[in-house]
């Protein structure tokens, strides 16, 4: 018997969350309380939360070529649309408007943040890209987005002479819809950003954080956050139901039904992808539908959504603590690629 994308999420969710509870009652019972901030250096090997490694290494003519593509609206049909244009890459990779705008002036989600993009291993709010080559044609063939198609996309870069150029030095096939994919992917496994604080201290820095962010961090464990957002991304690589408990009471006529218009599966209504959150603090605003304008709003929505719990102004500030820990410099290759 098969099971439904959603009943797989839950049983994965019974489990990491009684994990996680094993976890935090035995640093409870054997350390006390107040030995988790005065003593911070626990032992992370049972946790599912690894730091970010470090940017693979490329041939950076074909990192350079593919940000060029990135960076060109001629991908789109109006010439206006570039990859860029919804995911600001100077700018933390994602875009600051609740939903993001294609060629037709209108959008339906929030674009997130390709930081660290190679570590998701589902793509879109609702999963229905397996690759990050299959993620590509996303929005070109999206009406909403770039509303392009690849025999024009090739049409064009052949036309240029510099693309022409670029592509017979570092492929053998020259220009097709295989090598833009390859040189687009090439350089978005370069926008790795490690050495957040928190990052800092998984690896032994034990004042890397403060003591708020330490009992946010605390907080994220017992509170069952970490049931959802874990791995190299802290997230990416689940599905959940927005609106665990209730949906924010909207009609399911007003809802983007997410992972549902992929399968068709009622028990797939609300399902979307779990976000990732390296860099949180500096992407706003938050959700598929970018309906929180600030991380304390979003931390107040899931915890009431997905947690059923209403949390005091205190530990709002703890969490945000240490959610802004996870933070970390921008990805090395932009330096070079501003110059």
């Amino acid at each position: 018997m098969r099971f439904s994308v959603f009943a797989w999420t839950i049983s994965l969710m019974v489990i990491l969350m009684f994990s996680s509870f094993l976890y935090f009652s035995y640093q409870s019972t054997t350390l006390g309380s107040t030995a988790l901030v005065s003593n911070p250096k626990i032992s992370t090997d049972s946790l599912p939360i690894f730091p970010v490694p470090e940017s693979p290494t490329h041939d950076i003519a074909m990192v350079k070529l593919g940000f060029q593509l990135f960076n060109d609206p001629n991908l789109s049909s109006n010439g206006q649309v570039s990859c860029e244009s919804c995911h600001h890459i100077f700018e933390d990779g994602a875009e600051e408007t609740k939903v993001s705008i294609g060629v037709l002036g209108v959008g339906a989600r929030n674009s997130p943040t390709l930081y660290n993009i190679n570590f998701n291993s589902r793509f879109f709010w609702d999963g229905r890209a397996a690759s990050l080559e299959q993620q590509i044609d996303g929005p070109i063939h999206n009406p909403v987005e770039m509303n392009s198609d690849w025999e024009k996309i090739i049409t064009y870069v052949k036309d240029q002479p510099n693309y022409q150029r670029d592509f017979k030095a570092l492929f053998k096939q020259g220009v097709s819809e295989e090598s833009i994919k390859h040189a687009l992917v090439i350089f978005m496994e370069m926008l790795n950003t490690p050495n957040s604080p928190f990052d800092q201290y998984l690896q032994g820095d034990i004042n890397a954080l403060s003591t708020t962010a330490i009992i946010g961090w605390n907080k994220f464990q017992s509170l069952g956050c970490i049931v959802c957002h874990q791995g190299i991304n802290m997230g990416g690589n689940l599905y959940q139901r927005f609106g665990n408990l209730h949906s924010g009471n909207m009609l399911e006529k007003e809802l983007d039904l997410g992972r549902f218009n992929v399968t068709g599966n009622e028990a797939d209504k609300l399902v979307f992808r779990v976000a990732g959150l390296r860099n949180v603090a500096d992407t706003p605003p938050y959700f598929h539908d970018g309906r929180a304008a600030t991380l304390e709003e979003a931390i107040v929505t899931m915890a009431n959504l997905q947690l059923g719990i209403d949390l005091d102004s205190a530990s709002i500030i703890e969490v945000s603590a240490f959610l802004e820990s996870l933070s970390a410099p921008k990805p090395a290759i932009l330096s070079e690629l501003s110059q």
